[in-house]
Parts: C-alpha cells; sequence; structure tokens
C-alpha cells in the first residue's frame, strides 16, 4: 500500500481525541464520587484531630502546668530556706575548675551572654 493510500486510510477511521471523550460521562461522575469521598474524608480527620487536641493536649497540658507550679514552688520554698539559714544570701557553690574553665575569653567579658546575678556565680570579682 502506498503512503498517500494509508494516510487516508487512517484519517478515515473515526478517532477518539484524549482521555475524556474516550470515556464519557463514567470518568466525570468518578472523579466527582472521588471528591466528594475525599471531603468526607477530609472533615471526619479534621473532626478527630479537633476531639483530640480538646480532650488529650488540652488535659495534658493543664497537668503539666500544675506539675510544673508545684515543683517550682517547692524548689523555692527550698530556696527561701537555705536563704533564711545563711542570713538571705545563697551559700557559695563549690569551685571545681571545669565548671568556669574557658579556653579564649568571651568577646563581653567573663561571664556568659545571658548571666543572672541571682543564679549564677560572678566570674568578673
Amino acid at each position: 500500500m502506498s503512503m498517500i493510500a494509508r494516510r487516508s486510510l487512517i484519517r478515515a477511521l473515526p478517532r477518539a481525541r484524549g482521555f475524556a471523550a474516550a470515556a464519557g460521562d463514567v470518568t466525570k461522575s468518578s472523579w466527582t464520587e472521588k471528591q466528594v469521598a475525599l471531603k468526607a474524608h477530609a472533615a471526619e480527620t479534621a473532626n478527630l484531630w479537633r476531639k483530640i487536641s480538646f480532650f488529650v493536649c488540652i488535659p495534658g497540658i493543664l497537668i503539666a502546668s500544675v506539675w510544673v507550679r508545684n515543683l517550682e514552688a517547692e524548689h523555692a520554698e527550698h530556696e527561701a530556706h537555705i536563704r533564711a539559714e545563711n542570713d538571705g544570701h545563697l551559700p557559695e557553690g563549690p569551685a571545681y575548675e571545669y565548671m568556669t574553665r574557658r579556653v579564649k575569653p568571651f568577646p563581653w567579658g567573663p561571664n556568659s551572654l545571658f548571666f543572672n546575678p541571682h543564679a549564677q556565680k560572678d566570674l568578673s570579682e
């Protein structure tokens, strides 16, 4: 068969143009069903995480907050007792050399950048 005859025969045959034309309305309804199922699944998942947030996370945060508050109150009572025994001051901690060892000095001085004189030993003295 010649090339021209073959081309004319191929052009004469009916063609389906793309996926949507071949499948018709079946694909469209299938796609909408998938979208509806996807929205339903998203709603169920959102409700699950909302319930987890309200019934697990919030009570957990409250319980942890109460526990930390009690622990810090106990620590403050202990520190107040130590101060009362030592005329309002905390006693000096042991001077271990590994606690304040510096290979090279800080640019801002001997203490750390976030130095707190109420909780840390002042190394500039």
